[in-house]
């Protein structure tokens, strides 16, 4: 472990995170998941259903009758305050101008979504870059890993689409960086309170989704590894981590006994029991066929990792040729995350909907992948003397794959897949943009389509179809960040 960890550059991630963010930020969370738990923040805050009036016939029947989202209670936690500023800001002076409750509504959801993945993504690409140089790498290696985290993978998909993904991808950040800093410290003026902010960011985590634990346990496994040769620091870590943990669990049982009145249950299991058709097997949510899920999540022309994050391929060739030169704390955490992605795959594998369904990419294998990725530039950077050049050429291709993952909602490609276009989401999404930028949509492919599914999934272009006035200005803006940004990025 590095002993030299200088300070990251924040300011300058914040920048590119609020540029990034008012170019990707669809007017909307980008999913419908999130607007169901924000129901839920306004539920702890307001007093409101926990269902509200938005529509929600997904929910669960609990113990007093009534529906209730089955997520986890973390991201919700995480959007009541931004969802407070909102309503107390943004809602009154849509009033004043004249809009209905549903406009102020949407509005106040635009600035939530905003604020909450600008400061998310500003933590990740700050985070990403501590853990970086803790682990070895230059300066300049860190901050070009942590930027092609953001630009050449999932995760960019992930800050426009508010789904619970990068605040994963944030909390599992913030657990490796609390354990490096543990290590370094437990010998000189100790590591306790480190070891359990650590176990606060898995048991956050676990808060938002119960498959966190899995996390958690590669984090503690890898955590043990590198501070294995540290005087009394596994006996000395593990109390630390496990009592957030713990109290995390206990949160999530009582929780989940509030809503279902059963301590030992998931919502999973509630999920199965009210859900389950009649000629499903009784593992049902985990009904798909085992190997078809799991060698799906690799290879399938849908939901490939390979396919959807190209970095793990340039990961993948620069580690098994340059092996031997890896040091031994990077080797325990490429270790830690290999085991970790195909325990996310096994679990998985089985799940009903794969993949997420209308997600761009497995949704549930990010973690792990964006983890794998966020070492491939780095070690490509410092091992790559005398590698070909195509693993550069595959970066760039990375970069480029992921632009077009936010240009149009992924919606479209699920509907055209069940229109009979379904060679894959990939060649079907490149073949939309390429008609969308020409002009020449074909009916066959766009019919039965929402307009705003079939348009530039970025705000100020969907606002054509709302407030055609006020676009061409918000246009022009858009336009002008975007041509900042390439600044924000190279600048020294």
């Amino acid at each position: 472990m590095s002993g030299t960890v200088s300070h990251p550059p924040t300011l300058r991630f914040a920048a590119i995170s609020l540029a990034v963010c008012a170019l990707v930020n669809p007017g909307n969370f980008g999913t419908i998941d999130t607007v169901y738990r924000l129901q839920v923040a306004r539920w702890i805050r307001l007093g409101e259903a926990p269902a509200g009036d938005i529509g929600l016939t997904g929910g669960l029947i609990g113990k007093d009758g009534r529906r209730y989202p089955w997520y986890g209670i973390g991201q919700s936690l995480v959007l009541l305050p931004f969802d407070a500023i909102s309503s107390a800001t943004v809602a009154p002076a849509l009033r004043r101008m004249g809009l209905n409750a549903v406009k102020q509504r949407q509005g106040a959801e635009v600035c939530t979504a905003f604020l909450m993945q600008w400061l998310l993504t500003t933590g990740v690409l700050a985070l990403a870059y501590r853990l970086l140089l803790g682990l070895g790498f230059t300066p300049f290696a860190g901050r070009a890993g942590s930027l092609a985290l953001l630009f050449g993978t999932t995760c960019l998909q992930y800050v426009q689409c508010a789904q619970e993904n990068l605040l994963l991808l944030l909390l599992a950040l913030m657990a490796l960086v609390s354990v490096q800093v543990a290590i370094r410290r437990w010998l000189r003026d100790g590591g306790a309170v480190w070891s359990m902010a650590a176990g606060a960011a898995c048991g956050f985590a676990l808060l938002v989704r119960l498959t966190s634990t899995l996390e958690a346990a590669a984090i503690a496994l890898v955590a043990m590894c590198w501070g294995a040769n540290q005087k009394r620091f596994p006996a000395g870590f593990l109390p630390g981590f496990l009592l957030p943990m713990a109290l995390a669990a206990l949160i999530d049982r009582w929780y989940h006994w509030y809503r279902f009145g059963e301590w030992f249950g998931t919502y999973m299991s509630v999920f199965g029991k009210q859900f389950r058709p009649p000629d499903a097997p009784a593992s049902y949510p985990f009904s798909y066929p085992f190997w078809k899920g799991f060698l799906g999540t690799l290879f399938s022309p849908d939901k490939s990792v390979f396919l959807f994050d190209p970095l793990l391929l340039v990961l993948l060739a620069v580690v098994i040729l340059r092996w031997r030169q890896i040091g031994r704390d990077l080797r325990i955490l490429l270790l830690g995350l290999t085991l970790l992605f195909f325990v996310y795959c096994g679990f998985y594998a089985r799940w009903m909907s794969f993949g997420g369904d209308v997600a761009w990419g497995h949704r549930f294998m990010t973690l792990p992948v964006q983890l794998l990725c966020l070492l491939a530039v780095p070690l490509l950077l410092t091992y790559g003397s005398g590698l070909p050049r195509a693993l550069w050429a595959l970066v760039i291709a990375s970069v480029v794959l992921q632009a077009a993952s936010t240009a149009i909602s992924p919606q479209m490609e699920f509907q055209q897949k069940s229109m009979g276009y379904g060679k894959a989401v990939i060649w079907n999404r490149a073949v939309n943009l390429e008609q969308l930028a020409t002009g020449r949509q074909e009916p066959a492919r766009i019919a039965g389509i929402p307009i705003e599914w079939r348009s530039l999934n970025y705000l100020p272009f969907q606002l054509r179809f709302r407030f055609p006035g006020l676009a061409r200005w918000a246009i022009l803006a858009w336009l002008g960040v975007l041509a900042c940004l390439p600044w924000l990025v190279w600048r020294r």
